[in-house]
């Protein structure tokens, strides 16, 4: 009698265990995209939303300053200059804030 009859071969036994392997492991890379996709989602969204409450913050001003513009005034009055410096000022910080807090979440997720 042959001896691999009896007792199946170590590869025949193996090859179950790598199949479930292999599926939990693709299984764990696809449940990771989609949860980078979230996130991705997340965080375009998160940036519309604070792009869109800057624009209606300073709507009112841009208003008032493109009808001043348009009546005569020249770019170098006081209320134009303010508000053009106003606007660089806030739109640099929102940004500086949004760096730091993804700098501040990619240090938590490693």
């Amino acid at each position: 009698m042959n001896r691999h009859a009896l007792r199946p071969s170590a590869r025949e036994h193996s090859k179950p265990d790598f199949l479930l392997r292999t599926r939990r492991s693709v299984m764990e890379a696809a449940n990771l995209m989609q949860a980078n996709r979230t996130r991705q989602r997340r965080h375009a969204g998160l940036a519309l939303l604070a792009m869109a409450a800057v624009l209606v913050f300073f709507a009112p001003a841009l208003w008032s300053a493109a009808t001043d513009l348009s009546t005569g005034e020249h770019f170098l009055d006081m209320p134009v200059v303010v508000l053009t410096l106003s606007l660089i000022f806030f739109s640099t910080t929102l940004a500086a804030l949004l760096m730091a807090w993804k700098d501040r979440r990619g240090m938590r997720e490693e």
